[in-house]
């Protein structure tokens, strides 16, 4: 009799376990709604001093889009501290029609922020000169596409 007690008693807890389990929704909840931004696009490139990397939202003629510039000193490998960063963006072998902009200091140390707004769909090079009071480095680079 004790163990149909016990047997018993365990009945309820398998019937609630059961009916959790068949509560689960049939329609999960749907997942987040995704943004309609673009992915950020990332690239690191060097020179003998500095590491520059940097991810930026996909170019897009008239709309702006961020630079998050992370730089590094390589001759001790130390963040760029305290640096003005320009970038110089222009047609492939054009000279006319450069627009220059300035990035502004991040506020994690080496880490710097500029707006890159393209006016017209094409191919871009973009220069980024970095400043300091211990370098003074260019790094020239091609093939950014706006569209």
């Amino acid at each position: 009799m004790n163990n149909l007690l016990k047997a018993a008693g365990l009945l309820p807890l398998h019937l609630v376990f059961l009916a959790a389990l068949g509560c689960s929704p049939t329609n999960p909840a749907p997942a987040a709604t995704q943004h309609d931004e673009p992915e950020a696009l990332a690239r690191t490139e060097f020179t003998d001093r500095i590491e520059n990397f940097f991810e930026y939202e996909p170019l897009q003629a008239g709309k702006p889009s961020q630079f998050r510039i992370h730089l590094t000193d390589l001759s001790d490998g130390s963040p760029v501290e305290q640096a003005k960063v320009s970038l110089t963006v222009r047609r492939p072998h054009e000279t006319a029609n450069v627009s220059e902009i300035v990035a502004k200091v991040g506020k994690v140390t080496g880490i710097y922020v500029a707006e890159v707004t393209v006016g017209q769909a094409g191919s871009y090079d973009i220069e980024f000169h970095i400043k300091n009071g211990k370098l003074d480095e260019r790094l020239p680079l091609t093939d950014f596409k706006v569209e």
